[in-house]
């Protein structure tokens, strides 16, 4: 029994070595796991805005059949230090076809999803007319890019997106009047790029 009693009180607490071993295997499971849990928190996201912009998109048509084919206004904002969660939001008369519920995208939290289409606009709150950027030989896309300004002539009619895993960026550069046409700018195949939904179906990713 005194055997016993001995051994137990030699065994009662860890080394410091053992302890150290164990710090150093929870380091190494959790250096494994957090990447892991953190892109399966992206791909939950991702896969949550496909689902809201194609209950936008399923809003945009219902609007457009009751306005002789044409989708909504797009209003745009400029200006000095812009960002883009600063313009193209969407445009208020889907509430009545989504109810109250304000799209926020996930990418983008205290922001709703962007839309565009090309006609009837306002910019900095004067009426215009704006245009959407199309591939000359959409959808092939290997050509160059031209502007259309009517919904009933262009082979888009709409475009909503969301900025992306990455967030919103800078809205001044060349490639923003391509958005959101544009594949090479779209998630997944650009790690940095935008969740597209087009009126013809076409998706990113």
């Amino acid at each position: 029994m005194e055997g016993i009693c001995a051994f137990l009180n030699k065994r009662r607490g860890f080394t410091l070595i053992e302890l150290l071993v164990v710090v150093a295997v929870i380091a190494v499971l959790a250096a494994i796991l957090f990447p892991l849990y953190g892109q399966a928190k992206v791909r939950a996201r991702v896969a949550r805005v496909h689902v809201e912009l194609k209950q936008i998109g399923d809003a945009l048509e219902m609007y457009r059949e009751d306005h002789r084919a044409y989708p909504p206004a797009r209003t745009y904002c400029a200006g000095a230090a812009m960002q883009m969660d600063d313009y193209n939001e969407l445009p208020v008369e889907l509430r009545r076809y989504v109810g109250n519920q304000k799209w926020e995208d996930p990418f983008n939290p205290g922001r709703s999803y962007k839309y565009l289409a090309p006609g009837p606009g306002f910019s900095n709150g004067q009426r215009t007319i704006l245009a959407i950027w199309i591939p000359r030989d959409y959808p092939l896309q290997t050509g160059g890019y031209v502007p259309y300004y009517r919904a009933d002539q262009s082979p888009v009619k709409w475009g909503v997106w969301s900025v992306g895993p990455s967030g919103p960026v800078d809205v001044f550069t060349s490639e923003e009047r391509l958005l959101p046409v544009a594949p090479e700018w779209w998630y997944p195949r650009n790690r940095q790029g935008i969740i597209v939904r087009l009126s013809d179906g076409r998706i990113s990713g």
